[in-house]
């Protein structure tokens, strides 16, 4: 029986300097060397690559010298790649309007095949290998695009002589929650092999699945710390004629990156001072030669200490790793949860505990929300409520214990009393201003103050 062997691989995002980091380029651009490299040792008759080659339409010239060089090594061995556009890689705008992207410039020089909604037949030695149907990156769009495309092609789909391919960007259901298309969708066109890109995570997770035709290879280096602990590599199909169709077998091979770790530490309720000198143990411990590490701390703390918690001075202790990054997901532990309490008593247990806001001030802001209750005939607490905490603590301000609290939740933000309105200062009304006619000049020495309305504040989440 005849059989066909091709290599699929996607998402080198060639370019990306995560964490701002020369090294990242440079891992990204190692990481597709090795696939390619790998790839070669297969020896397949063509390759297949499923969208975002760079991370940007407009690559700089490092990475442009840095995907030539790569990319030349399959020329050399004569082995064709066909690629399709993602989402990162091309301006479909600017392809329009300069007449051209980076995927066209690769494709002139002999490097690359560029499938942009297009058909390929692959052939090798003048004997046809294989038909593949590349569209590209359309989203939300993709089922009409693809239902579309077909129709104005099925005639090249009817051959049954040669293994049929369609390469995609896009998410399908099974992957992403925000997905792009289901399997089901897919799996009413007559393709023998569904190429997969966007997803950065090998799926399925078991390629021994019967019947199934659908695959994305992941990424080849890990874009996100989401992708961390998944293999990255490539896979190779082996497509075989059993005069009915084509019965494909996918391998999954995978390659090594630049090593990254995950630590999840929860503190329960606890101090800072444990939380900095734990953290700075977890760092010290898994302070490993070019590593990535990131760690997510969680727990409760005194609202008064967050101060204390500076992430910047925590990754200062780390002397090996290439970057280490701190999620604080540390919250105030003054709130607690309570069943059967009151919107007033919530108000009054927020207010006092957390922004050391006078019992008697506290008082009078519920009073002020009754008495438009009353007027209004709006029963809606909550929602006149926050309608009026902006304009309740302006009216307070100078009453207010300005506590770090206020800073850090960024509620009203650093107070000047240079620069605030007199209102934001406590008086009683605010000053009215004149406006100056606009044919006229103001007077040697005045200015028109312009007053703004103040914003219903942000309600933080703690």
């Amino acid at each position: 029986m005849e059989k066909i062997i091709w290599c699929h691989c996607s998402d080198a995002h060639l370019g990306y300097r995560q964490y701002n980091k020369l090294e990242r380029f440079e891992d990204f651009g190692k990481a597709f060397n090795t696939c390619i490299k790998m790839i070669i040792e297969k020896n397949p008759d063509f390759v297949i690559f499923t969208g975002d080659l760079f991370e940007h339409y407009n690559p700089s010239p490092p990475e442009i010298i840095q995907s030539i060089g790569i990319l030349e090594q399959l020329k050399e061995k004569e082995i064709p790649i066909y690629v399709i556009s993602g989402n990162h890689d091309v301006s479909y705008a600017l392809s329009k309007r300069y007449g051209g992207n980076i995927l066209h410039l690769l494709e002139e020089i002999g490097l690359i095949h560029y499938l942009d909604d297009d058909v390929a037949l692959v052939q090798k030695n003048n004997k046809p290998k294989a038909l593949i149907a590349g569209l590209r990156y359309y989203g939300k769009k993709t089922p009409d695009k693809l239902k579309e495309f077909y129709e104005n092609n099925k005639e090249k789909f009817v051959r049954s002589d040669i293994p049929k391919i369609l390469m995609l960007h896009s998410f399908i259901e099974g992957t992403v929650v925000n997905f792009d298309i289901t399997p089901y969708a897919l799996n009413l066109y007559p393709f023998d092999y569904i190429a997969m890109g966007h997803y950065h995570i090998k799926w399925p997770s078991d390629f021994h699945i019967d019947n199934n035709k659908i695959f994305f290879s992941g990424a080849t280096e890990h874009r996100s710390s989401t992708e961390w602990g998944h293999d990255r590599g490539f896979i190779t199909v082996e497509a075989t004629n059993t005069g009915k169709n084509w019965a494909v077998k996918p391998e999954f091979t995978s390659f090594p990156v630049r090593p990254k770790k995950i630590i999840f530490k929860d503190f329960g309720i606890t101090t800072a001072d444990t939380i900095v000198n734990t953290t700075k143990s977890l760092i010290e411990k898994n302070d490993e030669d070019g590593i990535l590490l990131r760690i997510i701390l969680k727990g409760s703390i005194k609202t008064g200490e967050f101060s204390f918690i500076n992430t910047q001075t925590l990754k200062s202790f780390s002397k090996k790793s290439l970057y280490v990054d701190i999620i604080n997901s540390i919250t105030s532990s003054s709130i607690t949860s309570k069943t059967e309490v009151s919107e007033r008593e919530a108000i009054t247990e927020v207010l006092k505990n957390n922004f050391n806001i006078k019992q008697e001030i506290i008082n009078d802001y519920i009073a002020l929300i009754e008495n438009i209750m009353k007027i209004s005939n709006d029963k809606n607490f909550e929602k006149i409520s926050s309608e009026i905490l902006n304009e309740f603590i302006t009216k307070n301000l100078e009453n207010i214990e300005k506590s770090q609290s206020f800073v850090e939740l960024n509620i009203l933000g650093p107070i000047d009393p240079e620069k605030e309105p007199k209102a934001r200062q406590g008086s009683k009304t605010e000053p009215k201003v004149k406006k100056a006619p606009a044919d006229k000049k103001e007077p040697s020495g005045s200015t028109t103050k312009k007053t703004k309305k103040s914003k219903s504040p942000r309600l933080t989440s703690f």
